[in-house]
């Protein structure tokens, strides 16, 4: 259930909130890093994917070169859901991911995504089929490099996990609207809802089934992150 209806300045400035509180789009502004079509970028041939797991594994100095591919899976299911999913929730235009171009920095970390201006559709549906379809070359890419075969939950938890990520936020930050029912909304409609685990007296209400990897880099474990009770988390 997305937010009351407003009129079109209250909602624009809903969406610039939205900016400042999450890597959106128009977080990174466009003319300070070069864009490259979403194709060329799942290439595993060319320079850019490679690059960019190469990054993730040298940043987080794993040891398993598995760790770096998924964390780029877990970057642009991340990216995705934020340039989306507030849209759907507050009942503004959804941002379709068709002829998706991203910021790469000269790193190769992926920085932003650049949609192209056309429109998803407004239904749940619509939305999760225009970012799976966005999804899937990426994970035919990342098995191609060496990584889990492509239908693997290592892959799916991340853009799954991040939409109960992203309502959270915005619920905490005081945007209006029934977060948990939209979690739920948009869950049932990826049909992969063992990837999220939704508990409205819960605070966060939302926890990832899968991980992300990033915990084995040393830096900590996200607030909804599966590994709640690990005991290291504990102890820490």
């Amino acid at each position: 259930m997305s937010a009351s209806a407003c009129s079109p300045a209250v909602l624009s400035g809903r969406l610039r909130e939205c900016d400042r509180l999450l890597p959106r789009p128009r977080t990174v502004p466009s003319s300070s890093l070069p864009t490259v079509p979403w194709a060329e970028f799942c290439d595993p041939a060319g320079p850019w994917l490679s690059r960019c797991a190469a990054e993730w594994q040298e940043r987080g100095g794993f040891r398993h070169q598995r760790a770096g591919i998924v964390l780029v899976a877990f970057r642009f299911g991340w990216l995705a859901c934020c340039a989306t999913v507030p849209e759907h929730y507050l009942g503004a235009a959804v941002p379709s991911l068709r002829d998706l171009h991203v910021a790469v920095t000269a790193e190769g970390r992926l920085s932003a995504l650049r949609p192209s201006g056309a429109e998803a559709g407004r239904t749940p549906q619509e939305w999760w089929r225009d970012l799976a379809e966005a999804f899937e070359p990426l994970t035919e890419a990342l098995h191609a490099l060496g990584g889990p075969c492509p239908e693997s939950h290592e892959y799916w938890g991340n853009p799954v996990g991040s939409v109960g990520t992203v309502l959270w936020r915005l619920q905490r930050a005081g945007m209006p609207g029934d977060a948990i029912a939209t979690a739920r909304e948009l869950l049932a409609a990826t049909g992969r809802e063992h990837l999220l685990d939704i508990t409205p007296t819960r605070n966060p209400w939302p926890r990832r089934t899968t991980c992300c990897q990033w915990w084995r880099a040393g830096g900590g474990y996200c607030d909804e992150c599966v590994l709640w009770n690990s005991a290291s988390r504990v102890s820490g």
